[in-house]
């Protein structure tokens, strides 16, 4: 509206209806607006009522705005024990705890002291539990170039053949 101005916009009632179906009937005249409207004559409409950012993404200048904006804020005690107060007593479920950890492992490539392939593992930790290596031992030797007890290297990526 700023760019364009107040006077070229026409505000109207064209239902009162309770808030329990108000989302319910702004996605109907959504459908029909977006069903019998020009896309170019639209200015700054959601497709979905409910979820009004689904489909699009921030521009790299919006972005950059935003976390100009945010820079140097926190938030305070009282937001943050809310936070946690809002978050006590749920858990992720199976198949979250999956993807949480296959976002977050990094595979392992162990190979012997001339370069061949020995084994392969999707984590850290399970290389950890196949050769008995501590978390320390594995970060440590992971892509250093060093041999793990004169026998293996560990490396994050495979070797070239």
């Amino acid at each position: 509206m700023n760019h364009y101005g107040l006077g070229s916009f026409k505000f109207q009632v064209i239902e009162l209806c309770g808030r329990t179906i108000l989302l319910v009937r702004e996605q109907e005249y959504l459908d029909l607006l977006f069903a019998t409207v020009a896309p170019a004559l639209i200015y700054n409409f959601a497709i979905n009522a409910l979820a009004p950012f689904t489909g699009r993404t921030h521009t790299a200048e919006a972005k950059a705005a935003i976390s100009e904006a945010h820079q140097g804020k926190a938030h305070s005690a009282e937001t943050k024990a809310a936070m946690s107060a809002a978050h006590l007593g749920t858990t992720h479920s199976a198949e979250t705890k999956v993807a949480i950890g296959a976002a977050l492992s990094k595979a392992v490539y162990v190979y012997d002291e001339n370069n061949v392939l020995v084994d392969t593992f999707p984590s850290q930790s399970a290389a950890i539990k196949e050769y008995n290596i501590s978390k320390g031992s594995i970060y440590r030797y992971l892509d250093s170039k060093k041999l793990w007890n004169n026998l293996y290297y560990f490396t994050s990526t495979p070797l070239a053949p």
